[in-house]
């Protein structure tokens, strides 16, 4: 089977778009990210997918936590700008005039009308392909019920029923 062919067919695998954000001492950065899911019930866990070069895995690591948002279908141009753009060299906040949620338990802020943001503690990290994994133990969430997902499917953020 080619890789063109393996491509398309993960290609049909439909995700959720969200962010990871943390907050290390004055920095605060957000990444898109696509690949992210529930791993364990008890203790409520999601595990991330991240590209080793992204600069939030370095925050991530010095803080040992992280914000996931789970962005409404109405925040496509937050996805895209988070994740073209690179927190070393912009304020991504700050571009976007992004609006931001205290947490209740982490340092980290939750985004602002997002459908979701799990606040998470950092229980694992392991090398998986080119991403590194991270798992967080859930401790804390905030929920917008009126809202839906904003998809990623076919490698392209997509709409809910488009």
């Amino acid at each position: 089977m080619s890789t063109a062919e393996i491509s398309r067919a993960l290609g049909k695998i439909t995700c959720p778009c969200g962010l990871v954000g943390v907050k290390q001492g004055e920095k605060h950065d957000l990444t898109t990210v696509a690949w992210f899911t529930q791993e364990s019930s008890n203790p409520p866990q999601v595990m991330v997918a991240l590209h080793p070069n992204r600069y939030v895995l370095e925050l991530l690591d010095a803080a040992g936590e992280f914000v996931l948002s789970i962005l409404a279908d109405d925040q496509e141009k937050i996805a895209v700008f988070c994740g073209s753009h690179s927190g070393r060299d912009v304020d991504k906040i700050k571009e976007l005039g992004l609006a931001t949620v205290p947490s209740a338990v982490v340092t980290t802020p939750g985004v602002k009308d997002a459908l979701a943001n799990l606040e998470c503690k950092v229980s694992n990290r392991f090398q998986s392909g080119d991403h590194i994994i991270i798992t967080g133990q859930v401790v804390a969430a905030q929920v917008n019920s009126d809202k839906k997902p904003l998809l990623y499917y076919e490698h392209n953020i997509t709409h809910w029923g488009r």
